[in-house]
């Protein structure tokens, strides 16, 4: 197993000092303990090379230290999504709105039966849409940090600071896909913490996460 460092102060810690049972390290050094699954997260990602991107992702510099890092990648479930919705929607749009209005015997109550149909169209169209065009763009300036995620710029947008002190690991979630609960990128600066990118490849979140923490380490 690869050294584990204190996050606080960075002094090795020995395995004597490591609890597997109870998730727990302690650094003599500082006196402060850590969750363990945290320092095995945060030593992958000290050990993570910014060199290579992986799929999906390109990180973009500017002259001031400042980075954008952008992930954007095809989702196979739009080989599912799109067909279904197409038959779907399709079928029951066509069913309960057109052919009516083509007849002229659209009835307010067909209407309102109809509302949960289109409402689900609406939802599926817009899930297609991010799917094949959504991205997530990462931006780093002197501390100031932002998760975006949508279409174009259509979306929200969370925002971080991180620092010296800033601790930055990969987490487990409550994000479940296939029945397997997923990590996320998890920021703590003092008090604050985020998590972020639970739905993302797991190359991409530790990409991400190890460019996070160098940028902190650099202050």
């Amino acid at each position: 197993m690869q050294p584990l460092h204190c996050p606080f102060c960075k002094t090795e810690i020995p395995l004597n000092d490591v609890n597997v049972a109870t998730d727990i390290a302690l650094c003599r050094a500082c006196g402060r303990t850590t969750a363990f699954s945290m320092l095995q997260g945060v030593e992958t990602l000290a050990h993570t090379t910014l060199d290579a991107p992986p799929k999906g992702v390109r990180i973009e510099r500017d002259v001031s230290g400042g980075a954008r890092i952008i992930y954007r990648r095809l989702s196979p479930v739009l080989f599912f999504l799109i067909p279904f919705t197409a038959l779907w929607s399709g079928m029951s749009m066509f069913g309960i709105y057109i052919h009516p209005l083509i007849k002229g015997t659209l009835k307010p109550g067909m209407a309102l039966f109809g509302l949960p149909f289109l409402l689900g169209t609406v939802v599926l169209l817009g899930v297609i849409t991010f799917l094949a065009a959504g991205q997530w763009v990462i931006t780093l300036h002197r501390g100031a940090g932002s998760v975006f995620v949508g279409v174009g710029t259509l979306g929200w947008t969370r925002t971080f600071t991180y620092d010296r002190q800033t601790l930055v690991s990969l987490r487990m979630t409550a994000v479940e896909v296939n029945h397997r609960y997923q990590t996320g990128i998890w920021i703590k600066t003092g008090e604050t913490e985020l998590t972020f990118g639970a739905v993302l490849k797991d190359d991409a979140k530790q990409f991400i996460a190890s460019a996070i923490m160098k940028a902190a380490a650099a202050g």
